[in-house]
C-alpha cells in the first residue's frame, strides 16, 4: 500500500526537480512531495484502510498544536502479545526508561528527558520530550508500585514552531542531496566521455561527497523530519513514505528503513538513531530488482517500478 504513495511522490519530485534551478525550488520540490504523500494518506484513512476505532479520517489532515503525547508500551488491545510489534514497544520501552533512569525525579516520581537535536551547522534545538507517569499508589495498601513497567512511558512532540524549522531542515538537507546527486552525474557523464573528474564547482563536497557523507546526510534528514510530525494522526506513515521516495530519488535505489523509525527517533535521541540507522539502513540491488512489503499486512507484495521496496519493514503498532 505504501509504494503507491512513494510511487505518487517520485512522480512530484521527478517533474519539479527537473527543471529546477535553484536550492528553493529544489526545497519546494521535496515538500511538494511531502504534501502528496499526505494527501495519499488521506485518502487511505477516507477509504477505510487502516481502520482505528477512536479516530477519523480528518485526523489525517488536522495540525498537531504545539505537542501531542504518545504511549510508549506495548498494548495488549492493539498488538498480540508476543508479537513483533509487541517485542519492539516492549523493547522501545526499556530504552526509554534506560534514559530516564539517572534524570532526577520532579513531583510524584514523574521523570522528564528533554531530546536536543543537532543541525548540520552545529546549532542545537531542542526536539521531543520523553515522560515516565508512574502510577498512583495501591488503594489498598497505599504502598507506591514497585515497578516501572507499571506506570506510562510516553513522549511528547516538540513545540510547534520547533517541529517547522525541523521539517524545513529536513528538506534542505535532501535538496542538497539532490544537488550532490546531480553533480555527480555530470561528472560521470564527462568522465565517461573522456574528461577528467572534478569538483563541479564545490557541488560534490557535504552532503553531495562521498558515499558515507551522502548517507549520514539522509539520516540526518530522516532524523529532523521524525522529529517534526505534522499531523493528528498519519505522520508515521507519511514520512516513512516520504522519505522512502526522497532516497529513491537522490540515490536512484530505493531503501529499507529501520523498524518503527519514527518511534527509534523519538525514543533513542539522535545519537541513537545515528546507530538504528547505521546498523539497519540498507538498500536494495537496484531500482529494476525491488520488492515490496506490505507491513501492515505481514504479505509481500508486487509494486510500481521505481517505488519497489518502497515499504520500510516496520511492525504494525497500531499507530499508521
Amino acid at each position: 500500500m505504501q509504494a503507491a504513495g512513494a510511487e505518487a511522490a517520485l512522480v512530484v519530485l521527478d517533474q519539479r526537480l527537473e527543471g529546477a534551478e535553484s536550492r528553493a525550488e529544489r526545497v519546494a520540490a521535496f515538500e511538494a512531495a511531502y504534501r502528496r504523500v499526505t494527501e495519499w494518506r488521506y485518502q487511505v484513512a477516507a477509504g477505510g484502510r487502516w481502520p482505528r476505532p477512536d479516530s477519523h479520517p480528518e485526523d489525517v489532515l488536522t495540525p498537531i498544536r504545539h505537542s501531542k503525547w504518545n504511549p510508549v508500551m506495548p498494548d495488549p488491545r492493539r498488538q498480540e502479545e508476543g508479537s513483533p510489534a509487541f517485542k519492539y514497544l516492549a523493547e522501545l520501552q526499556k530504552v526509554a526508561w534506560q534514559r530516564l533512569a539517572d534524570v532526577p525525579e520532579m513531583h510524584d516520581g514523574v521523570r522528564e528527558l528533554q531530546n536536543v537535536v543537532t543541525l548540520r551547522d552545529g546549532r542545537t534545538m531542542n526536539g521531543n520530550l520523553l515522560h515516565f507517569v508512574p502510577l498512583p499508589a495501591d488503594q489498598d495498601s497505599g504502598q507506591a508500585m514497585p515497578s516501572w513497567q507499571l506506570g506510562s512511558m510516553m513522549t511528547q512532540t516538540a513545540v510547534e514552531p520547533d517541529r517547522e524549522v525541523l521539517r524545513r531542515m529536513s528538506f534542505e538537507t535532501l535538496a542538497e542531496l539532490e544537488e550532490g546527486r546531480a553533480a555527480l552525474e555530470e561528472e560521470q557523464a564527462r568522465a565517461e566521455n573522456g574528461g577528467a573528474l572534478e569538483d563541479a564547482g564545490g557541488a560534490v563536497q557535504g552532503a553531495g561527497g562521498g558515499t558515507a557523507a551522502r548517507r549520514q546526510a539522509f539520516v540526518d534528514a530522516a532524523y529532523f523530519l521524525v522529529q517534526a510530525p505534522e499531523f493528528n494522526r498519519g505522520s508515521d506513515a507519511v514520512m516513512r513514505t516520504f522519505l522512502v521516495a526522497a532516497h529513491t530519488r537522490v540515490f536512484g535505489v530505493a531503501p529499507v528503513l529501520p523498524q518503527g523509525i519514527d518511534l527509534d527517533g523519538m525514543v533513542r535521541g539522535q545519537d541513537g538513531f545515528n546507530q538504528v540507522m547505521d546498523a539497519e539502513l540498507r538498500v536494495l540491488p537496484g531500482p529494476q530488482q525491488t520488492q515490496s512489503v506490505e507491513l501492515n499486512a505481514g504479505n509481500r507484495t508486487s509494486a510500481p517500478p521505481r517505488a519497489r521496496a518502497a515499504e520500510s519493514h516496520t511492525k504494525d503498532t497500531g499507530r499508521h
